[in-house]
């Protein structure tokens, strides 16, 4: 019997139980940056978030002005504390940067330059798959995670006064969050954020931070305070002219109540230990969702926004594609008055429709190779080969930003749409009016 119960008390001791799971917070606030521009809201952010959460019950950890050393340590430490189940908050506010594939933590003695290698070896990776924060916090079994990041991410180490941008401006793939993980971003993909709306703005958080704190408060879930936040913050920046949107990637089950006090009707997180599930048929994965939405954000065509709100129907992304479509449907004012009849002007005999645009410049270098009609037509004419290499340019700029799955179905749906465009033989309206469309929905 006594070995029995030895037994059950090093079972308690090595494995805790599931009631035993805690809430722990590492908040991070870097202003005081030696070699790069310093900021002057992120420790005031990181003081705010840290009176917040500890109100709500979690253990908090604040440390500010971390250099590199010191975040390891601060990183290691944490990471260690956590057990399976354990509802975990990550926060960093401060300078970060992207090489375009990855997302970078700055620490406060970051060298102001050096080669992309360096800089990535002087930082910490949000996420790269095998040791970034959230990665080393999904290992431990975390049921419930959440990661803000209060930092831009993909602008030069030069960044303009008073955003919070550095980094190499080489665009984003976003954050794939692992199962149970809710990232949340102060700024969308190629976007910089603001620390502050001028150098005298009296609020002591950054237009991010002063927002989501607030709602964070209430009592509404993770997804429902983000949501309001997303538009506050698009809100105040436009209003000095700044683009900022900010970005989340949500792979938690349900909703997720931080405050304790969420309407009822909300369905509690189910927090879960991250495992390799195939998912459930027909369900798109937010991840995917966000890497299209990244690339079709800015289309002006509302067929396009249509057909992603249906693609990704009950995602956030396509609950953001409708807001679109909303905006460009809103009528264009016009002045009521008559426009004044202009004088006539002689009548010019009609040109031939081939000769319509004698070119102006170099052709497309593939126009020596031209075999279809539609191909001879598009060489013989400088407006169609100027489209043409429109065309070009932005279907290598929008695929550059995308990997994966989401790049093959970019060029599918780009193959899909030459092959249209060649239905038109040599009708010159008809591959015109091909080339503005597909112009229209890259939003070029």
């Amino acid at each position: 019997m006594i070995k029995l119960i030895c037994a059950a008390l090093a079972f308690l001791c090595c494995f805790p139980m599931a009631g035993l799971a805690k809430s722990l917070a590492l908040i991070i606030g870097n202003d005081s940056y030696t070699n790069i521009a310093p900021l002057q809201k992120a420790r005031s952010d990181a003081a705010g978030y840290s009176e917040l959460f500890a109100r709500q019950g979690f253990d908090v950890t604040l440390r500010e002005d971390l250099g590199g050393g010191d975040m390891i340590f601060e990183l290691s430490t944490f990471f260690d504390r956590i057990q399976p189940g354990d509802t975990v908050v990550f926060i960093f506010s401060g300078h970060g940067w992207s090489d375009g594939t990855e997302n970078f933590l700055v620490p406060t003695d970051i060298r102001v330059s050096g080669s992309e290698t360096l800089l990535a070896r002087e930082s910490f990776p949000l996420r790269n798959g095998v040791n970034g924060v959230i990665d080393e916090i999904a290992k431990r079994g975390a049921g419930l995670t959440l990661a803000i990041v209060d930092a831009c991410r993909d602008n030069p180490f030069t960044p303009k006064e008073g955003t919070r941008s550095v980094g190499l401006a080489r665009g984003l793939t976003p954050v794939q969050a692992p199962t149970g993980t809710f990232v949340a971003f102060s700024a969308g993909a190629g976007q910089t954020a603001l620390d502050r709306l001028s150098n005298s703005d009296p609020e002591p958080y950054s237009v991010f931070t002063r927002h989501f704190l607030t709602e964070l408060a209430k009592p509404q879930d993770l997804q429902a305070a983000f949501k309001r936040t997303q538009r506050l913050v698009n809100e105040d920046a436009g209003r000095i002219g700044h683009p900022q949107r900010p970005a989340y990637y949500d792979e938690v089950i349900g909703s997720a109540c931080l405050s304790g006090n969420c309407a009822a009707a909300a369905q509690p997180a189910i927090a879960v230990v991250p495992q390799p599930a195939a998912p459930a048929p027909n369900r798109v994965p937010q991840a995917s969702a966000a890497t299209d939405w990244a690339a079709f954000k800015d289309t002006k065509s509302i067929e396009v926004l249509r057909r992603f709100a249906q693609q990704y129907e009950g995602t956030a992304y396509a609950a953001l594609a409708q807001e679109r479509i909303a905006l460009l449907s809103k009528p264009v004012a016009v002045d009521p008055a008559p426009p004044k009849p202009e004088p006539a002007k002689p009548v010019q005999p009609a040109q031939p429709a081939q000769t319509a645009l004698a070119p102006t410049g170099p052709r497309p270098s593939w126009c020596r190779a031209a075999a279809t009609s539609t191909e001879k037509a598009i060489c013989s004419n400088a407006q169609q080969w100027g489209y043409d290499q429109r065309i070009t340019a932005a279907y290598k700029y929008w695929r550059s930003k995308l990997t994966g799955s989401a790049r093959n179905r970019f060029t599918n749906q780009q193959k899909a749409w030459i092959g249209q465009r060649n239905r038109c033989g040599g009708n010159q309206s008809c591959i015109s009016s091909a080339y503005k469309s597909r112009l229209a929905e890259l939003g070029f």
